[in-house]
């Protein structure tokens, strides 16, 4: 058996008829995903041929941050005419700012704040919202929760009893699941035994939202209303029972617009910043790493397009200037992953010399990098989540948005760039000039 032979069985080259193939097959893709993300019309959407539904461009359906886009406040006054001492007074407002946090998270307004003004009114900033009663919908009118059994009896109240409420998916159809604590545990577990077969109702501010059948007795503190939502109905649902959950009872002040901080411009022009910064890089991998830094460059045009697309589908992203940092600095780590790769290549070529083919070093230096690529990004993973779990507003999203991008690049280099490279040793696997790995002689002149 020759030894190109050993090398293709190695590395595990394609037929050139399999990567013309591939080849066809990526680059389809790629461009059709390029055209659907980008606005060609220079508006958000166009309609589908003569139907009545309109496809909305991919990069238009990324939600933006108040400092881009601007967005919608509303002010509230807390009653805490109920509570006594000061201590009781500050828990009772540091724990409703939590649960609002909490819920405008859960929608997706990653990047909607909740901050404490005087003694005991609430500001809450919502980007992305055209008018204040969808904002109203979103938090939740400032309510009392109850729960009654068939007599009117009060079995559940509020946050006393009710940890949360979340629509959720429950043998193919959407349901609202109910997580109670250990004192609503019992209360409601006593409650649903004494009325299997009857209803109880739920109440916000007096009025009954549901009235759901007992089939069971519940013991376990967790329970689901089943009925035929949908999924908008089952999560508006949830959103007005959690408004009962808040530790004090609102009252709106008042409602204004927020316009971008940044200005109208300025996603714009971060957009040119981003595409000059990409074609930068693009020529330094070409000039450094040749044939390398080629595929290298392609594997960095998907993953931008990748990561538009992960930026518009994933519900908690909302692009702000942090969640924009976290997209640069995913970008950098992308290409550092690379050039490690490309550099134990050139490693194995040198150590191989003329006994190690192009196809050889190319499998070493990619099994070889990937022990320090995985420790670098696994450990900055880690910061991510520990940002997303305990981070502030700000924090979260930059936490989130860099963890899509890390989880990209790192899909990017080991798979679309070794992909791309397989399929140019297919058609060119002698050329070490063309991969930026000839040798070069070096002659010692002896005296």
């Amino acid at each position: 058996m020759s030894k190109k032979m050993r090398q293709s069985k190695e590395w595990g080259q394609f037929k050139k008829s399999t990567a013309i193939v591939i080849s066809v097959i990526m680059s389809v893709i790629v461009i059709l995903a390029i055209l659907f993300a980008i606005p060609l019309n220079g508006k958000d959407s166009f309609q589908i041929g003569k139907s009545n539904y309109d496809f909305k461009w991919v990069s238009k359906s990324i939600k933006l941050g108040l400092d881009l886009e601007g967005g919608m406040y509303a002010l509230y006054e807390a009653d805490l005419s109920k509570l006594a001492s000061s201590e009781e007074k500050n828990n009772a407002m540091d724990g409703t700012i939590s649960n609002l946090q909490a819920m405008l998270f859960s929608e997706g307004y990653t990047e909607a704040t909740v901050t404490k003004q005087g003694e005991n009114n609430i500001r809450v900033e919502v980007p992305s919202i055209e008018n204040t009663e969808h904002l109203m919908t979103i938090i939740g009118e400032p309510a009392t929760l109850e729960f009654k059994d068939p007599e009117g009896n009060v079995i559940i109240e509020g946050n006393k009893h009710l940890k949360n409420a979340a629509e959720t998916l429950h043998e193919g159809a959407y349901v609202i699941s109910l997580e109670f604590n250990e004192e609503g545990r019992d209360r409601f577990a006593t409650a649903t035994k004494n009325n299997i077969g009857k209803t109880i109702s739920i109440y916000i501010n007096g009025q009954e939202i549901l009235k759901p059948t007992v089939n069971a007795a519940i013991t376990e503190g967790r329970a689901i209303i089943t009925g035929n939502y949908d999924y908008n109905t089952a999560k508006d649902l949830a959103t007005k029972i959690n408004a009962g959950t808040f530790a004090v009872k609102l009252d709106v002040i008042s409602t204004a617009n927020i316009t971008p901080t940044l200005g109208q411009n300025a996603l714009k022009y971060g957009l040119i910043a981003s595409a000059i910064g990409i074609a930068v890089i693009i020529l330094f991998m070409i000039f450094f790493y040749r044939g390398l830094g080629l595929a290298a460059s392609f594997a960095l045009i998907i993953y931008s397009v990748l990561t538009i697309y992960f930026l518009a589908i994933v519900p908690w992203v909302q692009l702000t200037l942090p969640s924009i940092a976290g997209v640069i600095l995913s970008i950098g780590m992308a290409v550092d992953a690379n050039i490690i790769i490309f550099e134990r290549i050139k490693e194995e070529k040198l150590l191989g010399k003329i006994g190690k083919g192009i196809s050889t070093s190319v499998q070493y230096g990619f099994n070889k990098s990937l022990p320090a690529i995985l420790d670098g990004n696994i450990t900055t993973l880690l910061g991510c989540i520990v940002m997303i779990i305990f981070g502030s507003t700000a924090i979260k999203s930059f936490g989130i948005t860099l963890l899509i991008g890390i989880l990209l690049s790192m899909f990017s280099a080991f798979i679309i760039t070794r992909l791309i490279i397989k399929i140019m040793l297919s058609f060119n696997d002698e050329n070490d000039a063309f991969y930026g790995l000839e040798l070069k002689e070096v002659t010692v002149n002896e005296k």
